[in-house]
């Protein structure tokens, strides 16, 4: 049974995939929320204001806000507490731990590189970065997309044998790399 305690999203007035994986699990289980969409690029962010801070300290989206008012930020960790308790995460603590080593992959080899170079493309201040910044972005993003390819060669999913939440996570920025260079 999933947890539908989350009562409000916080997400972005521009197309964030860290918020669009939540998104997609609030989906595929069949729950809605109100959304508060903030402007990330108001100057200055509307996820620095003192309201927001109070609900997540980094300042960035997506955030749940709960039935009893608790916030949880993290779009990976929202992710978990959505999906346990469903098929979409192993209840085997093997397959869960394995589940969980994509997610945090997901989080440190893969959005880092594709998401920083897609917001810039996509929302301006690309010509103010350096080019060996940009190449590492490319290059980075790339091997991550390579390590996951060279996995589905052998497994159909990243959650173990069934789809789950670290193919979701994995798939908000896979899904449009190719629209900014990516070879996928």
């Amino acid at each position: 049974m999933p947890n539908p305690a989350i009562v409000r999203l916080y997400d972005s007035t521009i197309p964030s995939g860290n918020a669009y994986k939540v998104h997609l699990a609030l989906s595929h289980l069949g729950l809605q929320v109100n959304v508060t969409d903030l402007d990330i690029l108001a100057t200055p962010s509307e996820t620095r204001s003192p309201e927001f801070l109070a609900k997540n300290a980094n300042g960035r989206i997506p955030v749940a806000e709960l039935q009893d008012g608790a916030c949880l930020p993290e779009s990976n960790a929202i992710l978990l507490y959505l999906l346990d308790g469903t098929p979409y995460v192993p209840q085997d603590l093997l397959a869960r731990a394995r589940m969980l080593s994509w997610m945090f992959f997901e989080q440190y080899s893969h959005e880092r590189f594709i998401a920083v170079l897609k917001f810039w493309t996509y929302w301006g201040g690309l010509h103010n970065k350096r080019p060996e910044e940009i190449e590492q972005w490319r290059t980075q993003g790339q091997a991550a997309l390579e390590v996951m390819e060279k996995h589905l060669r052998t497994q159909a999913f990243f959650s173990g044998d069934r789809y789950g939440a670290a193919d979701i996570a994995l798939f908000a920025y896979t899904q449009s790399a190719a629209d900014i260079g990516y070879d996928t």
